[in-house]
């Protein structure tokens, strides 16, 4: 059949266009206009009405000249070599452009693709790898090359140039002209396509190529007319101008392609090797991603990642005809919808399950069923990481079918954040919702599961999938893994089980692996060696049979023997020669036995002695060092970040790294990362039982150390204050090429240096501990802030606090223990800011730091305040690391002690980073009030217990499923109780303390039914727990505490573990608070004292004086015991040889709090009263943290702004301060307690429920002492407000014995009372008068205003009050609303009226409360009463 189903007429056609440079396809249209089908180009043009976009011919026609030659092509002025724009029919060329004109960009890209095929085709002739198109290389844009969009247009035009002088396609059958550049701008782009609808036009194999360029004409003609038009920011024009250079790609590509003598043979070029597919399928997806960076707004971290896909990276695919067997089963699945849609390849390490994952992605990508890939790798944290999995599958569906597409953008478009949800709405949401919609058929390809960070006992991902998988059958998902107990346990889940083929590639039959193995080395890898250099009868049969046979079925022992044979710089007949005559080692690689006495250990051995020759001390430590870094590496290293971090030259380091490449993967670019060929080879150079010869072995110690060193050296040297030249005031999402300029400004060397110097911090280091104390002090103290900076705009600023927090317990004495303290307070205390902002770092963070902090010291001078703090700026830390309002009703500490799950009074539990309080996930399911929260012991479950009715609700973290909500019928009301799962997670146990009759009953997790129940006859102390498949409680009668066991699917009657003794003595009434289970201690109070019986060696570990006791806990290893006393004290104490020692003393904010403490003991976490508060107890620095008063403060300014009059509400102290400099001008001592107050330029009022006294300044004599005439009924009044004038007092009064509130006006001179009025509403706060003073308002909870005037009656004299109305807008003279244009919202940040961003309030200092802050011109004040004094701030304009 002819191209396209034309007939030869139509051939004849189709070669008349290609010589205009327009592709034959069959809808081919006027290049006056451009239609996109998908509707997906953006605003530009017109739409038709059928979803399709028509732009005016003249919007698409760039008659500028290029702004680099607009000095030479004047008129009188042209030369010789000056371009000459012309315009024909309609149409604009270029003629006469010298060599030196073209983009150097462009032109050495053609070169080096060209370069890189060629090399490919000698390097892997026969192997499908060789022959696959590649990804074109990522390069960066010279700003200098287009100055705007009509220079990017003709950037086109001149590469279009080039390739119409040098491109010839001589290995054609038909000679092929190379047709001139029709329209500037896509000149590159259209030469490809017209050149290959010519040669495809001559053979009917290659019809289906013709429908996929026919679909990217009609893309491009759209994307022209959108070039048409002006960028628009500099984002835009960056996004045009690498397009443009991605095109010179592809044009070097072809020329490439041009010059293979298998072009003859089209039909099996085609089919075969995927060359011409490939090209299509780069432009293809060049301007998707182009087409989706305009109308996403999804950070590209999340949604594509490079070198996941299978077209990038540096993978192979299987040697043709190996594994055949294998690979046609999988691809009759693929294409066999009566099978089920999951496919595993089960294979252990080594058995080729990657590369015959990159086989089938390349054979289903030419048959057209590929639709995303996603290869993981432990090697690089981006796709180790769970959560950007289904992102990047969703841009890969949205890049590859339209239909996806416009319903993927629109919805990205509408929530961004939707990429960072929990894998069950990203897979939910992403994927399964727009497949169901475009009812598309595919195939998804995820390689290497077992890589990924994931939490046992069942692969998140799979759990995830067997959810959904029914609901998309249409999609196929072929998956890869080690057997690992995690990825069985998830292809074990019921929903995913009988979806899934098993393919258990390690038990193929030896024979056909071990002949695919010498298939490998006989007409593979060895046949090119042997022709490159023509060695006749090598590798002899003896030779082969004995490479196999070490093979042992392992394929990465085939791969690393061609590595080490095929070295440039040796003979290969004498490098096989070494590797047989090396010694058979009598372990092998983990604990999997394929075949006795074969292992990669002796390879390894034999390649090592290789790359370190002759032994060479100085020699042997720079490969070492090299290797190293290669593989202690938190992340894959190149060669120059290597060699920075090192300190050694570039050279040093590459003639290393080539010395050993056979076991590594190594690029030309020495800015490539450099990984181990085979995870084996980390396990074994870094084991001194396998890796023997201490020549080779790699000392994770030694290794780390250096470093460690390396980075910190590093930043020592080039850190400094904005290194990315952000503007001021602006978060980093605001940078729009914050990207760009990361690259540009942070290299990579100095980005891993910021990010991972802390993870080669390790205990063995003591060896060189002042070395390396000394140069973390001195980074510390100055490049800290710096630091933090650049985390920041990295988007890694929660390193920071990992970094810290090793560094705190990694140092043992002051004073760098003590900085590093301090910069933990100061990362901490200011975690949001930092995280989202860098500029406010010095914005906010610095200006808002203590006054006696060690990096407000020694940074101060790098601060750039937008907010004054006129007073109340903190003088040291508190102890209390992050405090907040939160309404917390539950909350529980994950077993590894990174999350916290809180709860509030209602529905929402949100999980929070255990250092910052940061919000993490946020799970809700309506209901009442959450009483407890359980996590699972490998905190991948999190359970919450309701009462009214009783409920409890499970949730798997990883996936943010709801697993279920059960409403147990075997009890009534609400019980106290306990919880626990099993270790398995598919059951809880739950202890019921009712009617005092303890009760233990156990469910399962997934369906809720009720297994069994088992009374418990003694009296139950502490919390059940769990104990392998078990569960475990104690209890305690006169003289013992039992230990019990009972199966959580048992029948049978819990059974003794243990019994040991309490005190005989011990009173009857004692109340028992808690029992830690492995240290058999418990903690009760008796008598108000405090107690810690060990039951195990019987004694008393504490034995004090507690008044009013509460809320005791162990931390999980016991070292620590906590307790609460009081109204707001919290006791910790610490283990000691005599028992438990006073460690810290710690104060609540706002009253008794619930306590928890850290699982290992370093933090506490308190709630209360609407307060959530989070304390280090490690800190060496602080030993107290202060008690304060949590009553609110009451702040006045005068007229003008130059006072204000500070006190705390119901103080006997009034401070008087000049708001110019800040200093306190008067103190005065009030002799009453202050409800309210008021400030002139030389008087000061001040009032409660019994008297008002005025004050001159600043002599501070008192000019008057009125007794108030107290009000029939008038009671302790709860706020008092002045009138500007001086002339009034309003006093809010109750309410009292459900009477409702009362509002008192008052006459100042006389005392007397003018009139009262009871209140509407509830929750008042402080009223205030208009500055006329003739209205009095107030608020209520509800946001109601409620406005009162004074009317005098014009017979009696008589004052009297009157309703003036309510309204949900309160008059913008009430004080707690923001003046002259400022505004203030809920997350902390104060904007100008420009919408600047000033500062970004600290958690401790936001209230909820409106009416606790007050405006006054440009100043704020801070009112709450959890401030340890008010804070007043002034803004800039």
């Amino acid at each position: 059949m002819p191209l396209f189903g034309k007939s030869k007429k139509s051939h004849q056609h189709s070669q008349q266009l290609v010589s205009s440079g327009i592709p034959s396809h069959s809808s081919v249209r006027p290049l006056g206009i451009g239609i996109d089908p998908a509707s997906d180009i953006g605003p530009e043009g017109i739409n038709n009405g059928g979803g399709s976009r028509i732009v005016p011919r003249d919007r698409r026609m760039d008659q500028r000249p290029l702004a680099s030659d607009a000095s030479t092509s004047t008129p009188g002025n042209e030369g010789e070599n000056t371009p000459v724009h012309k315009r024909e029919h309609g149409q604009e060329v270029l003629s006469n452009i010298p060599n030196e004109h073209f983009s150097r960009n462009a032109t050495d890209l053609s070169e080096r693709e060209l370069e890189v095929q060629n090399r490919g085709e000698c390097e892997d002739q026969g192997t499908v790898a060789g022959r696959r198109s590649k990804a074109p290389p990522k390069h960066v844009f010279n700003d200098h090359i287009c100055e705007d969009v009509h220079d990017t247009v003709h950037l086109g035009s001149r590469v279009l140039e080039r390739v119409h002088r040098d491109t010839t396609f001589r290995a054609t059958a038909v000679p092929v002209d190379v047709p001139k550049d029709p329209v500037g701008g896509f000149g590159p782009l259209k030469v490809v396509l017209g050149t290959i609808s010519a040669i495809c036009a001559n053979h009917e194999e290659a019809v289906a190529i013709g429908n996929k360029i026919e679909d990217l004409l009609s893309r491009i003609e759209a994307l022209e007319a959108r070039f048409a038009t002006p960028p628009g920011s500099v984002v835009e024009q960056r996004r045009r101008s690498e397009l443009i250079l991605k095109f010179g790609c592809i044009e070097g590509r072809l020329r490439s392609l041009s010059k293979k003598p298998e072009l003859r043979r089209l039909d099996e070029h085609v089919q075969d090797d995927e060359e011409v597919p490939g090209l299509l399928e780069d432009i293809r997806e060049i301007i998707s991603d182009y087409q989706m960076a305009q109308q996403m707004t999804m950070r590209k971290q999340a949604c594509k990642l490079i070198g996941a896909e299978y077209r990038h990276g540096d993978r192979t695919g299987c040697l043709k005809g190996t594994r055949t067997a294998v690979l046609d089963q999988i691809e009759l699945w693929t294409r066999d919808f009566d099978k089920p849609p999951v496919y595993w390849l089960n294979g252990l390490a080594g058995t080729g399950k990657s590369t015959i994952a990159q086989t089938i992605a390349e054979r289903i990508f030419a048959h057209g069923q590929l639709g995303a890939s996603f290869f993981c790798s432990r090697d690089f944290e981006d796709r180790r990481n769970l959560h950007f999995i289904f992102p990047t599958i969703a841009v890969q569906l949205a890049r590859r079918y339209a239909e996806f597409r416009s319903i993927f953008v629109p919805l990205v478009q509408s929530d961004p954040a939707i990429a960072h949800e929990s894998l069950y709405n990203q897979m939910k949401k992403l994927i399964v919702e727009p497949l169901e919609e475009s009812a598309i058929s595919t195939v998804i390809v995820i390689d290497a599961l077992d890589e990924c960070k994931d939490v046992e006992p069942a692969s998140a991902i799979l759990t995830v999938l067997g959810q959904f998988v029914s609901e998309i059958p249409k999609v196929k998902f072929f998956l890869t893994g080690r057997p690992e107990p995690r990825i069985r346990e998830g292809f074990r889940i019921p929903l995913l089980a009988e979806a899934t083929d098993v393919f258990i590639l390690h038990d193929v039959e030896s024979n056909q692996v071990d002949s695919d193995i010498r298939l490998f080395f006989k007409q593979g890898s060895l046949e090119l060696i042997r022709r490159r250099h023509e060695l006749d009868g090598w590798p002899t049969k003896e030779q082969l049979d004995f490479l196999c046979e070490r093979a042992a079925g392992l394929f990465v022992y085939a791969v690393a023997t061609v590595k080490f044979i095929d070295h440039r710089n040796n003979d290969p007949k004498e490098q096989l020669d070494r590797l047989l005559r090396s010694p058979e080692s009598s372990t092998r690689e983990g604990k999997t036995k394929l075949k006795a006495n074969t292992t990669l250990d002796s390879l390894y051995m034999t390649v090592l002695q290789e790359a370190f020759g002759d032994d060479d001390p100085e020699d042997d430590h720079k490969i070492r060092s090299v290797l190293g870094a290669a593989i202690l590496a938190a992340n894959p290293l190149p060669p120059s970040t290597i060699a920075t971090l090192l300190g050694f030259g570039i050279k040093d380091v590459t003639l290393r790294l080539s010395s050993a490449h056979s076991l590594l993967i190594l690029q030309e670019n020495a800015d490539s990362p450099v990984r181990p060929f085979h995870k084996s080879l980390p396990d074994f150079i870094v084991d001194p039982t396998r890796c023997i010869n201490q020549r080779f072995h790699v000392s994770p110690c030694n290794h780390h150390m250096e470093l460690l060193i390396g980075c910190l050296n590093l930043m020592n040297q080039t850190l400094e204050k904005n290194m990315c030249k952000l503007p001021d005031a602006v978060t980093n999402s605001e940078v729009p090429d914050l990207r760009e300029r990361t690259e540009r400004y942070i290299d990579s060397a100095l980005q891993y240096a910021c990010k991972s110097w802390h993870k080669h911090l390790v205990d063995e280091h003591t060896a060189r501990a002042l070395e390396i104390t000394s140069t973390l002090h001195r980074f510390l103290e100055n490049k800290f802030v710096f630091w933090l900076e650049v985390l920041s705009v990295l988007g890694a600023a929660r390193e920071a606090v990992d970094a810290l927090d090793v560094v705190t317990k990694w140092l043992e004495a002051p004073p760098t223990l003590e900085l590093a303290n301090d910069c933990f307070h100061f990362v901490t205390g200011f975690f949001e800011v930092i995280d989202e902002s860098a500029p406010h770092i010095y914005h906010s963070a610095l200006p808002v730091s203590p006054q006696a902090s060690m990096v407000r010291k020694l940074y101060e001078r790098y601060a750039n305040p937008m907010a004054r703090i006129v007073y109340g700026l903190p003088v040291s830390w508190d102890l209390a690391s992050v405090t907040m309002e939160y309404p917390c009703s539950a909350v529980a500490w994950s077993p590894c002690g990174r999350f916290i799950a809180i709860s509030d009074s209602g529905s929402r539990t949100e999980i929070r980073d255990a250092a910052t309080l940061k919000q993490l996930a946020i799970l809700e399911f309506p209901g009442g009030r959450t009483e407890k929260l359980v996590f699972s012991q490998d905190a991948r479950l999190l359970m919450s217990s309701r009462v009214c009715p009783t409920e409890f609700i499970s949730w798997d973290l990883q996936t943010g499923v709801l697993i279920s909500a059960i409403s147990p019928e075997q009890w009534g009301g609400d019980p106290e109780c306990s919880i626990t799962y099993s270790a398995c997670g598919t059951m809880f146990g739950v202890l019921i303390r009712e009617l005092y009759i303890p009760t233990i009953h156990t469910y399962n997790v997934h369906s809720g039914t009720h297994i069994y129940s088992h009374p418990v006859e003694d009296r139950v102390v502490g919390d059940i727990w769990t104990h392998g498949e078990c569960l475990r409680f104690a209890t305690m009668k006169s003289g013992s505490i039992t230990t019990w066991e009972v199966g959580f699917a048992s029948r049978n009657a819990p059974a003794e573990v243990e019994s040991l003794p309490f005190p005989d003595d011990s009173p009857h009434d004692l109340f028992p608070q808690s029992f830690h289970p492995t240290l058999s201690r418990l903690a009760f109070i008796h008598s108000e004292r405090i107690f810690v019986w060990d039951a195990r060696y019987s004694k008393f570990l504490l034995n004090e004086d507690a008044k009013y006791s509460y809320d005791t806990s162990f931390s999980r290893d016991g070292r620590f015991f906590m307790h609460g006393e009081g109204l707001s004290e919290i006791y910790l104490w610490k283990e000691s040889p005599t028992g438990y020692i006073l460690h810290r003393r710690l104060y609540y904010e706002v009253g008794p709090p619930n306590t928890l403490i850290s699982p290992n003991g370093e933090s506490i976490f308190a709630f209360g009263f609407g307060v959530i508060q989070l304390s280090r107890t490690i800190d060496s620095t602080t030993s107290f943290s202060r008690k304060q008063n949590h009553t609110p403060f009451i702040v006045e300014f005068s007229p003008g702004e130059t006072l204000a009059a500070v006190t705390r509400f119901k103080d006997k102290t009034i401070t008087v301060l000049d708001l110019k400099s800040g200093d306190s001008l008067s103190i005065i001592d009030a002799g009453m307690g202050v409800h309210g107050q008021r400030v002139t330029g030389s008087t000061v009022v001040a009032v409660n429920n019994e008297k008002v006294v005025t004050w001159n300044l600043p002599a501070r004599d008192r000019v008057l002492n009125t007794t108030l005439v107290v009000c029939p009924g008038m009671g302790s009044s709860v706020f008092a407000s002045i009138s500007p004038n001086l002339h009034n007092i309003a006093i809010v009064e109750g309410p009292f014995s459900g009477n409702p509130p009362c509002l008192h006006l008052h006459d100042v001179p006389t005392g007397r009372c003018l009139g009262s009025v009871l209140m509407r509403g509830n929750g008042h706060r402080r009223p205030w008068f208009t500055p006329d003073g003739r209205e009095v308002w107030y608020i209520t909870d509800e946001g109601e205003a409620n406005g009162l005037t004074t009317v005098e009656d014009n017979e009696s004299g008589v004052i009297k009050l009157e309703q003036l109305g309510s309204t949900n807008q309160p008059p913008n003279t009430a004080p707690w609303l923001p003046s002259r244009g400022y505004q203030i919202v809920d997350d902390g940040w104060i904007f100008s009226i420009s919408g600047r961003r000033l500062l970004r309030l600290p958690p401790h200092w936001r209230s909820s409360n409106t009416a606790d802050r007050t405006w006054s011109g440009r100043f704020h004040a801070l009112l709450h009463g959890t401030l340890p004094e008010a804070v007043i701030l002034e803004l800039e304009e």
